[in-house]
């Protein structure tokens, strides 16, 4: 009988032992997870500590012991393994029971990302925002304290800020950036959002941190000394590669270089989810993208090689929805800057519009940036800010970049329309037109 071994028990790793048991029934598939839970939605983290909702079994779409029960699926919880022998096809894991070898026909590596972080003296009061299984802990100390620094102004540093806030806890965020959200939207949006936050938040901007003391309660940046009651240190991720560094072959960008079908350098074995290396549509060119949607697609696939039904995974185009306070933030493709770095010709427009027709009570501004390339007329990037409907207008502009619309074709999408929910003229048409007429 053939045996499937998945390390990792998140989105990935849930969705391509999913998918093979559904195409192999007869196949025998064990998970290994360092922690307590499987299937697990880190997202959901802010809004845990905000208070939106406290039973943190919420956190997993299924248990472990569905999978067990209702999919025949192996999954060892608290069991972390701790070595790979590719060429006997082996891994060995260390859990409650002790040290266990598992061999394998198929192995999928799907151990995510880890946060980035700073060096600190002392760290009882410093806290990364991660993993599902350590957020009781989290928001029970962070709900203790009353000055917060937040290290690091993109999503996660502006989810927690909102989270944090809503709180009644003041915060004093630190960027490196000129503002906030640098690496998702261009100045004119980036700019806005920024606004916004700084009236509820202490913003620090174009400072970096040098030294984090007394346990995180002393920052001090190459501008100033903050003393505060703890430090969220939010800085990013990358990918979590340390069990297979030297052993399997990795990408430009530091994760798991695969081909389309995720086999990595070893046939037999699969990469997918936050350590694993795609490829950017707009550019053809190595990309890493460490969010859940693609770490699901990425597992779907992965399973779907493995269960006998050949399937490609295209790549990505780096679709990113967040939000503060009543504002939904949104981007998709590259960035202006960015298409300039590689090799495009940018054009762009920026507009701001209504929800709603001019009629219908309620409506809100919404802000559109669109870029094409110059040349090819190709649409390269999108940012919506906005109080309403600005995901489903930016998941459209993910559809229009994927498929390498131009903008003509762009401007011919036939969009919905209905005065509560729209305008006859789409805020993204409007921005298109302008492109169009430039």
């Amino acid at each position: 009988m053939e045996k499937l071994v998945v390390i990792g028990g998140g989105a990935a790793g849930m969705s391509a032992s999913s998918r093979a048991r559904r195409l192999k029934p007869q196949i025998e598939i064990e998970v290994f997870e360092a922690t307590k839970m499987v299937s697990h939605a880190p997202c959901g983290i802010p809004y845990f500590v905000e208070g939106l909702f406290d039973d943190e079994n919420l956190f997993m779409t299924y248990t472990p012991q569905f999978f067990i029960e209702n999919r025949k699926i192996n999954v060892r919880i608290n069991t972390k393994v701790a070595e790979i022998d590719l060429s006997s096809r082996v891994v060995y894991a260390e859990g409650k029971d002790g040290r266990m070898k598992s061999e394998y026909d198929y192995l999928v590596i799907s151990t995510g990302s880890k946060p980035k972080r700073l060096p600190s003296e002392g760290n009882d009061r410093v806290f990364y925002i991660h993993h599902p299984a350590e957020a009781v802990s989290l928001r029970q100390k962070l709900w203790s304290l009353n000055t917060i620094a937040i290290i690091g102004g993109g999503i996660l540093g502006v989810e927690a800020a909102e989270a944090l806030t809503q709180r009644g806890k003041k915060i004093l965020l630190i960027h490196r950036g000129e503002y906030l959200l640098n690496k998702s939207l261009d100045q004119e949006l980036g700019k806005l959002i920024t606004e916004r936050i700084s009236r509820d938040v202490e913003l620090r901007l174009g400072e970096g941190v040098t030294e984090i003391k007394q346990g995180g309660r002393l920052i001090i940046t190459d501008k100033g000394k903050y003393e505060v009651d703890g430090t969220i240190i939010a800085i990013g991720v990358e990918p979590n590669v340390d069990l297979v560094k030297g052993k399997i072959q990795l990408g430009t960008t530091g994760a798991i270089k695969v081909d389309e079908y995720m086999r990595t350098n070893y046939r037999e074995v699969y990469s997918a989810g936050d350590n694993t290396e795609s490829v950017n549509i707009v550019t053809g060119r190595p990309y890493w993208v460490p969010f859940a949607p693609v770490a699901n697609k990425m597992g779907y696939v992965a399973g779907s090689n493995i269960g006998g039904e050949p399937m490609k995974f295209p790549g990505v185009v780096n679709t990113q929805i967040t939000k503060y306070k009543e504002y939904y933030i949104g981007r998709v493709g590259l960035q202006e800057e960015e298409a300039k770095k590689y090799g495009f010709h940018p054009v762009s427009a920026t507009i701001t519009g209504k929800t709603r027709a001019r009629y219908y009570p309620g409506a809100k501004d919404i802000h559109v940036k669109v870029i094409a390339d110059e040349e090819t007329k190709r649409i390269l990037g999108a940012q919506i800010v906005g109080e309403e409907e600005v995901l489903g207008r930016i998941d459209m502009m993910a559809a229009a970049i994927m498929k390498g619309f131009t903008i003509e074709d762009t401007f011919f999408i036939e969009m919905g329309y209905l005065p509560a929910i729209s305008r006859v003229w789409d805020p993204v048409i409007v921005a298109i037109r302008k492109i169009m007429k430039d």
